[in-house]
């Protein structure tokens, strides 16, 4: 990453209001760097000037201070909108690794559109149309920079999570079901839950691949409930549900990211 001469802090005159660019007075001196600290500034003073202050100090390759450089990508007047490129590295750069990569650095894009009524504000870039998005991938930028992001014509929707049915064994207190192992942990019949499934039983919702193995389950916890006594829980029952995301097959069970109870296919009592 290098430094890239950016445009002067020159005013743009604007139709409904003025905006100036300025450089930040304070400076940050910090070991670890935070994008708050980084954040360009946008403001308008008593004088109905709009201010965008932004920081630029250090020098990159050098760590006897974090190093923060703001490019000005673009500062179009006639456009109503200001591209800033911020690329930041911290004054403890930590190497690691055979070849010595350094840690904390990195960049990022803010984008700063003029309203009709001449009020400015951040916009992020997944608010940009195509036509916008296309103009600001067309701007000349650094030789290290970053794509700023895709067309939302090259984005593709999200996948459903492939589901499948499986079964589980949950108390049955007044019409409502709760975990076996956790009684706080409530079950409502259409509504997704989510847990990220790990190996080593590391986490996830668990459940049985077949209804054999869910009813024989069911059956022996009727019997004698090996879990928490200290919930009165005169009966469990058996609930078909939809789970998807990451599924971890252990054999007699398995435990997966997403489930959904979907129905009751049996309550028993418990003796």
């Amino acid at each position: 990453m290098q430094a890239m001469k950016s445009v002067e802090m020159l005013p743009l005159e604007l139709p409904a209001a003025k905006l100036q660019l300025v450089q930040a007075s304070d400076a940050v001196d910090v070991e670890w760097l935070d994008r708050s600290m980084l954040e360009p500034v946008l403001a308008r003073n008593a004088d109905g000037l709009w201010l965008l202050s932004l920081r630029r100090q250090g020098e990159f390759g050098k760590f006897e201070k974090p190093y923060i450089g703001s490019d000005v990508i673009l500062a179009d007047a006639e456009f109503g909108l200001i591209v800033v490129l911020v690329s930041y590295h911290g004054s403890t750069c930590e190497k690691y690794g055979r070849l010595g990569y350094l840690t904390q650095k990195g960049q990022f894009y803010r984008y700063y559109r003029q309203g009709e009524s001449g009020e400015w504000a951040q916009v992020p870039w997944r608010l940009l149309n195509d036509e916008l998005r296309l103009f600001i991938l067309s701007l000349a930028k650094p030789t290290w920079a970053k794509v700023p992001g895709k067309l939302q014509s090259e984005c593709k929707p999200p996948t459903k999570p492939t589901a499948m049915i499986s079964y589980k064994v949950v108390r049955f207190i007044d019409g409502r079901y709760f975990s076996l192992y956790d009684p706080e942990v409530e079950y409502v019949l259409g509504e997704r839950m989510k847990q990220k499934a790990m190996p080593g039983h590391g986490g996830g919702y668990y459940s049985f691949p077949t209804t054999e193995m869910g009813r024989d389950f069911l059956e022996s916890c009727a019997r004698a409930i090996p879990f928490d006594r200290t919930v009165a829980t005169p009966e469990l029952a058996l609930l078909e549900c939809e789970v998807s995301g990451r599924i971890i097959d252990y054999g007699h069970k398995m435990a997966s990211t997403y489930l959904c109870p979907l129905r009751v296919l049996e309550v028993r009592s418990v003796l």
